[in-house]
């Protein structure tokens, strides 16, 4: 096939087990070490669910090593084909694309992948699978074999043939080699196992990670938006591994890190935590007020509004994602005066939006007022204007001068974990009727105003400028911020209260390296040469270390280190 518009959908296949207990199985450490050699033939235990003809095993040829990864070539693709010469382009530009993009930056990113067998590469698997499947992983190959579970007993993924004769591998395996990191960081160091809904979420920003989201034009990111576009209305945590779901994930995914940095991603992989209870933990270590449902509840408004002037939470700030509106999920006309009575079904994380448009014999004065029957759904109202107001049941809205029609958009928060691939849906009756009471007093919007990450702050009598990250601030010496492209004529001036709110930071580690430097006033770094034990006891804050840039680290002079 021609575009990597058919080949958006990617497997995985969690078949160690339906219980966290059975994951206790040790990995095969005790492997020796022996390296695959070019030309080696090898039959694989495969999933028989995403084969082409539904085969268990296949055999395949290592046609290519590099300094992480093996590549196998099913052998009947190479007959297709005619031969590892056929293709040797499309098998060396993957290797490539393997070793010197998607490994370094997805380990730096996320971590390491596991090493049960004494082997520093990853084997790739190029197997015919079936039509619309990219590729899966399988980390029961990590596990040792077993009679109801085999094995191949290493680090490994598969990835569509297809994929690779049409030169389209690139993202696959940037996706599928996440969940290979995942199944060491979450499961064999953690015992535990990721919601489906969230592990897809990472490999869906591990393609960004990467960097083949830019340009957009044409990329994974683009094809998601364009499908999420088309069908909006998914649960984004029920997972039946189709179109629809990977475009809700993705587009959160993006959201939550331009809101809240990378950190929502990577911390929580690395936590014995899972699902939503993993982020709103995060939420709560890194002081922010908001929880899953309101970031949630934050994104469904940004998917339909997508405008930061309201709130900085109520849109994208990825300039390729400006045109992204979604359509209402249904447009209804209402009454005057008897009250509109509307029934619909929500699932859990299920965004909707339903617009309403206003009577045109409505009397002046009148007000709206919203009711509903099921007390675990939220709701959310903004008008054709842009007003956004936060609705308990019950409450009086008054309308802005000149709206001609208003949206509220449902949210079923009733279910945080155990979810499935057909999660039960919440009956909802809609009763809107318009009063002259008048409206409750107004509250805050469902995120108060925080400001955006990435933003420089400064107080009005003062010179130093700051980066403002999660609750902290930290001094970018002058030189600093053109490095990073920002432009200090834009600085935000702050009040002393919220300057006092965000803690002041000072450490900092080059991307990818595990050195952790002061930065003090006067332009040069101090290396913290201690124990993370002397760290920890010594009161200094693991949240308050930055990640910079090669450009910003050789941009400070080497001071003393630091010794205690």
């Amino acid at each position: 096939m021609s575009t990597i518009a058919h080949f958006l959908n990617l497997g995985k296949k969690w078949g160690i087990g339906a219980t966290v207990g059975l994951l206790v199985l040790l990995p095969i450490g005790s492997r020796l070490a022996r390296a695959d050699g070019l030309g080696e033939h090898h039959t694989f235990f495969v999933d028989a669910e995403y084969d082409t003809t539904g085969r268990s095993s296949v055999p395949a040829t290592l046609v290519a090593t590099g300094p992480h990864s093996y590549i196998y070539i099913e052998d009947q693709i190479l007959a297709q084909y005619g031969g590892t010469n056929a293709l040797s382009n499309q098998i060396n530009q993957a290797r490539q694309a393997f070793d010197s993009t998607i490994y370094p930056a997805d380990t730096a990113f996320w971590g390491s992948e596991s090493n049960i067998d004494n082997d520093s590469h990853v084997t790739i698997l190029f197997e015919q699978l079936k039509t619309g499947v990219g590729g899966y992983t399988d980390p029961a190959n990590i596990f040792p074999s077993r009679p109801d579970q085999l094995s191949n007993q290493r680090e490994m993924f598969t990835i569509s043939g297809d994929a690779l004769a049409s030169n389209h591998a690139n993202v696959f395996m940037a996706h599928e080699f996440q969940h290979l990191i995942a199944a060491n960081q979450k499961t064999i160091l953690h015992n535990v196992v990721e919601d489906t809904w969230l592990d897809e979420l990472r490999a869906q920003y591990s393609i960004t990670v990467a960097g083949y989201n830019s340009p957009f034009f044409n990329s994974d990111l683009a094809h998601r938006t364009q499908d999420f576009l088309q069908s909006p209305n998914d649960s984004m945590t029920e997972w039946q591994g189709t179109l629809v779901d990977y475009a809700s994930v993705t587009l959160f995914g993006e959201y939550l890190v331009e809101h809240y940095g990378p950190g929502i991603l990577q911390d929580t992989l690395h936590s014995q935590l899972v699902g939503i209870a993993s982020i709103n933990a995060w939420l709560s270590q890194h002081n922010y007020p908001e929880r899953f449902g309101d970031i949630f509840s934050n994104w469904v408004m940004a998917d339909y509004l997508n405008n930061t002037s309201p709130n900085n939470r109520f849109g994208y700030t990825n300039t390729d994602l400006a045109a992204l509106h979604v359509l209402p999920t249904d447009s209804r006309q209402l009454s005057y005066p008897a009250t509109s009575s509307f029934n619909f079904s929500i699932k859990p994380w299920q965004p909707k939006w339903y617009q309403f448009l206003m009577p045109w014999n409505l009397s002046a004065g009148q007000n709206i007022r919203v009711l509903w029957n099921a007390p675990l759904v939220s709701m959310i109202y903004v008008d054709n204007q842009g007003n956004v107001v936060p609705v308990a049941n019950g409450d009086v809205i008054a309308p802005a001068a000149g709206a001609s029609s208003f949206t509220l958009m449902p949210v079923d928060q009733s279910k945080t974990s155990g979810f499935g691939s057909s999660d039960a849906a919440t009956s909802v009756v809609l009763n809107i009727s318009f009063t002259s009471d008048s409206p409750a007093a107004l509250r805050p919007t469902p995120a108060p105003f925080k400001i955006a990450d990435g933003t420089l702050i400064m107080l009005p009598d003062k010179s130093g400028i700051y980066v403002v990250t999660g609750g902290y601030k930290r001094y970018l010496v002058a030189g600093v911020p053109a490095l990073y492209g920002l432009d200090v004529s834009k600085v935000v001036m702050v009040s002393q209260q919220v300057y006092d709110s965000y803690r002041t930071a000072n450490y900092v580690r080059a991307f990818g390296q595990k050195k952790v430097y002061a930065v003090w006033p006067d332009g040069t770094k101090h290396w913290l040469n201690i124990s993370a034990a002397v760290f920890s006891s010594s009161g200094r804050d693991w949240n308050a270390i930055f990640t910079i840039n090669d450009a910003e680290m050789n941009f400070y002079k080497t001071g003393a280190d630091i010794t205690n």
